[in-house]
């Protein structure tokens, strides 16, 4: 008498040539992979945060701008301050662009840019992940001692 896939299957309970303990490894194989595809293909976007900070600071003597960004970051190689774009008055903007973050949470980057009495620098930082925020501030010229 010849024995019928479904029938075997009824049977016994198990794909010929596969125990259980093997068909049980290879669902679970399964489903942890499906699993990884979705994580993969809609991340959580929960793990990046925009900049939550930045402060200008003018050092006359230096000509220097001091731009500190306030940006938590677990992993700063990954998720990090990509540019900072500064503009002076109504000038181009200059771009600098980076692919890490020096510190976890607080940084500051300095800047040679002279500037003259009444004018306005604006101050845009991205996070490669998500968001950005932007700062400005109008220049008061040299302090008097």
């Amino acid at each position: 008498m010849k024995i019928t896939f479904r029938k075997y299957f009824i049977k016994n309970r198990e794909i010929p040539g596969m125990s259980r303990n093997g068909l049980r490894k290879f669902s679970a194989g399964l489903i942890l992979s499906a699993l990884l595809a979705l994580l993969l293909a809609f991340p959580v976007p929960a793990s990046a945060n925009s900049p939550s900070d930045v402060q200008l600071t003018y050092l006359d003597k230096e000509q220097t701008l001091q731009v500190k960004i306030t940006h938590k970051s677990f992993v700063p190689n990954s998720h990090y301050i990509a540019k900072v774009e500064i503009q002076k008055n109504s000038e181009k903007p200059l771009v600098y662009e980076y692919k890490s973050q020096s510190d976890k949470e607080a940084f500051t980057y300095t800047y040679k840019l002279p500037l003259n009495k009444g004018d306005r620098v604006d101050v845009n930082v991205i996070c490669n992940l998500f968001g950005s925020r932007s700062s400005s501030m109008i220049y008061a010229g040299p302090k008097t001692r």
